[in-house]
């Protein structure tokens, strides 16, 4: 039985910058885990999540699954097109020969490989594939990035200081992470007038102390690396003060995992669907929710009961109220700190000629739970008003003669330290679960 990833819900306790994100189903020797990755930029905080997917045995069909990335130069505020191409996959023998090859995304990891930045637009979408040589696979992931960060702690700063391991551990094939019960949100609500007021004094602390357009000038042209030096080593850990060039790029990767459906003549129809969109504004006074601003029902005709749901194409463009703070001595930049980001289809049922599911495409930037006490590593957890276009398209699976399990829904959390690691290759960013397999009873 294969695993078709269907989305996923993340919600961290206070906003973050996306230093890592990803949501995934990966197969392994037989057994299916469900991923999900999240690294804040700086302060140590909690990620809850849940991972959405339904198991898949189907008379006539055969699947391959993989990943493939690309590396993607993001100069801020510009929407910077990628491709992440997949050439020449070799094919499993049991795919080869088939009449129908359909590829799905089964999930996506994006990280920073430098430093985090606040996000604008993540566009990500599955070509058709083109079979060659008859035993070979080509198709693209295509889509668009757009980050933004001016916040001091992104790169106000002539300086950064650096953490790493000084035996960084290998990420495992299957991270367990704490129990979901050991990881009890904070209580307590932060204070909006609290907030802009401490956000403010410290940016009229930074322009005064630092000099900032002097800071800028003593910095540009500088080369970063030529004047990084170990500092010291202590627990475990090296720390370095690295000086900066002022950014106006940051390097991000896009893995993406896909699933390959091989099939004979009839055994699998493919249909998309129209783009599903949600379209909402939030202010800084009233919290917005899923249930109000980011799910609908979708309903699709369908030939036949053995009929499940997978993704083609995720779009999510935020846009900050600029109006704002435009007073402010710093611009904090056009980038939206994430707090949630919900896309998944779930509640999937068939009955009499029609598939009905719940579609979540939500994103949310702030809630009154989000933690009251300011700290130098939270400060940043500020509210914000903006603007969210949230769209999916999705590809409607039905098969001849398939078991079908129920929906899985696997929640989670990860507890990212922060402090400076780096979330490219350090473990505690990632939590894979074993999928529990559900329902065996097959329909037609």
């Amino acid at each position: 039985m294969y695993h078709i990833w269907q989305g996923y819900h993340h919600e961290w306790e206070y906003n973050h910058r996306v230093n890592r994100f990803g949501s995934y189903i990966r197969q392994e020797n037989g057994t299916a885990f469900a991923g999900h990755t999240a690294a804040s930029g700086t302060g140590a905080d909690v990620a809850h999540f849940t991972e959405f997917s339904t198991g898949v045995k189907a008379e006539g069909v055969a699947y391959q699954t993989g990943t493939a990335e690309v590396v993607v130069e993001c100069q801020r505020t510009n929407l910077t097109p990628f491709r992440v191409r997949v050439d020449d996959v070799e094919l499993a023998p049991e795919l080869r020969g088939r009449d129908r090859y359909v590829v799905v995304l089964n999930g996506f990891d994006i990280f920073a490989l430098e430093h985090a930045d606040k996000l604008i637009t993540f566009d990500l979408e599955m070509t058709e594939p083109v079979v060659t040589d008859g035993d070979k696979l080509r198709f693209n992931a295509l889509g668009n990035l757009c980050f933004d960060c001016r916040s001091p702690e992104c790169q106000l700063w002539p300086m950064r200081l650096e953490v790493e391991d000084v035996n960084p551990p290998k990420e495992p094939a299957l991270v367990e992470n704490k129990p979901v019960e050991e990881l009890p949100r904070h209580q307590g609500g932060i204070q909006k007038d609290r907030v802009d007021r401490a956000v403010k004094w410290l940016k009229d602390q930074v322009v005064r102390f630092t000099g900032l357009e002097d800071v800028k000038r003593s910095v540009i042209g500088k080369d970063e690396d030529a004047l990084r030096r170990r500092l010291f080593r202590i627990l475990g850990k090296r720390f370095f003060l690295k000086f900066l060039k002022w950014r106006i790029t940051t390097p991000y990767v896009v893995r993406i995992h896909y699933l390959i459906l091989a099939a004979d003549s009839d055994a699998l129809t493919c249909r998309e669907t129209p783009v599903y969109t949600k379209d909402y504004v939030w202010d800084m006074d009233n919290e917005i929710d899923l249930e109000t601003h980011g799910t609908q029902t979708i309903t699709l005709p369908v030939e036949r009961e053995a009929s499940t749901l997978a993704f083609k194409h995720l779009y999510l463009n935020v846009t900050l109220d600029e109006e704002h703070g435009t007073t402010d001595p710093i611009q904090w930049g056009k980038g939206m700190h994430v707090l949630g980001w919900s896309m998944a289809v779930r509640d999937i049922q068939v009955n009499d000629g029609q598939l009905t599911a719940r579609l979540d495409l939500f994103y949310k930037c702030w809630s009154a739970a989000m933690n009251e006490v300011i700290t130098l590593t939270t400060w940043g957890a500020f509210r914000a008003a903006g603007r969210a276009e949230i769209a999916a398209r999705l590809l409607l699976l039905q098969f001849k003669d398939a078991v079908i399990s129920p929906q899985t829904a696997t929640p989670g959390a990860i507890s990212w330290p922060g402090g400076g690691l780096n979330a490219t290759r350090h473990p505690r960013a990632v939590d894979e679960r074993p999928i529990a397999e559900a329902g065996d009873e097959p329909v037609s």
